[in-house]
């Protein structure tokens, strides 16, 4: 038997429309070898839901956030 250990990063965001929460973002980006794994929690969905184009944009920039994370990890 032998122990592993996988050190990741992680970050979280959110999408708040007038100081309400809507969405909540979170990634686990593994340091090394491994998958990286986002997650999205829609905490509002009557805020999400007339809002869903704000919403997504935000969700849009914490991707690109991710992948400058796995990017960097990687050089």
């Amino acid at each position: 038997m032998a122990l592993t250990i996988t050190q990741t990063v992680t970050i979280t965001g959110t999408s708040e429309i007038d100081g309400q929460q809507a969405a909540y973002f979170s990634a686990s980006i593994p340091q090394g070898e491994g998958n990286s794994t986002i997650n999205r929690n829609i905490t509002n969905q009557v805020l999400y839901d007339s809002n869903r184009t704000v919403v997504r944009a935000d969700e849009a920039k914490f991707q690109s956030k991710v992948y400058a994370i796995e990017d960097s990890l990687l050089a």
